[in-house]
């Protein structure tokens, strides 16, 4: 992997695969450029794309030697945004996808559309609350060099069952999960920005944006997906049906391919719900 400096100094490891229009690809939690559904998606994509793939700050192969801040992972996609050309689309995955939808409010035209693959959202004080909470036992469990139970605890969380994490924990990036223990707190952080993205950025991502949800994942991941595509001016949205929050990266390429790949007036004048079930939750 190749690597570039951020506005602060660190070092941001990434990979350029492909031809095209540039598309960077942001990962979710307790991924990285090597592991998870985002990596899947490359040589899917590399195709019809020149695609970015990089470990986000504190991941893989990049650093996390100054204090964590949202602004900082945006000044990093500012910076691949550059090596691009000076604009590129963005797919994010969970936390990746809200974060994608910070960047395209902060960095303006520099993001030509964005992809976001169920963000997370707090729904109200009960979920800031629990979220705060949350961000302190991380930094507890971190703190106490308990990396390991944390990640197994949020493994739990998200849905995989005991035989998973044990398969999981016992490849080759076991090593690299554990090591990414401490940017929980940072998704985390960033679930926390997203009521105030929802009331004062939102409005701000005029660029085309296309929200995706499953329809067999977490309950409230439909709901979310509506609340986004009212408050977001240019959104269209797809349910895509028998998926869990691990979507098959080869089910989800044809799909991104074809967003991003129209017209720049066809994807933010067309407004599409392909899943009734979206508005009947």
């Amino acid at each position: 992997m190749r690597s570039i400096r951020s506005k602060d100094g660190t070092n941001i490891a990434f990979e350029i695969t492909g031809q095209g229009p540039a598309l960077i690809l942001i990962t979710g939690a307790l991924n990285y450029s090597k592991f998870g559904v985002v990596g899947d998606l490359v040589p899917l994509l590399s195709d019809k794309f020149t695609v970015i793939n990089y470990d986000r700050r504190g991941r893989g192969q990049s650093q996390s030697d100054s204090p964590w801040s949202i602004a900082k992972e945006i000044e990093d996609i500012d910076a691949l945004i550059e090596i691009a050309g000076g604009s590129a689309h963005l797919y994010g995955h969970s936390a990746g996808a809200a974060l994608a939808l910070l960047t395209a409010a902060a960095l303006g035209k520099r993001v030509s559309s964005t992809a976001a693959y169920e963000p997370p959202l707090c729904s109200g004080w009960r979920d800031e609350l629990q979220t705060r909470l949350g961000i302190w036992q991380f930094k507890q469990l971190t703190s106490q060099g308990k990396n390991l139970e944390l990640i197994t605890r949020f493994m739990r969380y998200v849905g995989m069952d005991g035989t998973l994490i044990e398969e999981t924990l016992a490849s080759e990036h076991r090593d690299a999960l554990i090591a990414m223990a401490p940017t929980l707190s940072y998704e985390a952080r960033i679930l926390l920005h997203t009521s105030h993205f929802m009331r004062h950025q939102a409005r701000l991502v005029t660029q085309p944006v296309y929200l995706l949800a499953e329809d067999q994942s977490f309950a409230t991941v439909l709901k979310v997906q509506r609340r986004l595509a009212r408050a977001l001016p240019s959104a269209r949205t797809l349910v895509i049906s028998g998926q869990t929050h691990a979507v098959e990266a080869k089910m989800l390429a044809p799909i991104l391919e074809e967003f991003f790949a129209l017209k720049k007036s066809d994807r933010s004048l067309k407004r599409s719900v392909v899943s009734l079930t979206e508005y009947n939750r």
